[in-house]
């Protein structure tokens, strides 16, 4: 079954992410945590390795000036 795109389901997860926490900032290891099963979940992924394709998706975020790192250990900052 196919789901729905990668890049839309992580931006809405981040925001979602953002909304229930109150803070801006959070890291990685959070937003697996908190939001990778539902990631799975809405994009169909099959794949071995969701946790890097969601690293590859936050990189991309941060390129188009969603995200901005915060520091070097996973740490980002919704900023768009």
């Amino acid at each position: 079954m196919a789901g729905r795109d990668w890049s839309e389901v992580v931006e809405e997860s981040v925001r979602q992410h953002v909304d229930s926490t109150g803070d801006p900032v959070f890291s990685r290891q959070d937003l697996i945590d908190a939001e990778l099963n539902w990631i799975v979940s809405e994009t169909g992924s099959e794949g071995a390795t969701p946790h890097m394709t969601l690293s590859r998706e936050l990189q991309q975020l941060r390129d188009a000036g969603v995200l901005e790192f915060v520091d070097d250990r996973g740490t980002y900052r919704l900023v768009g």
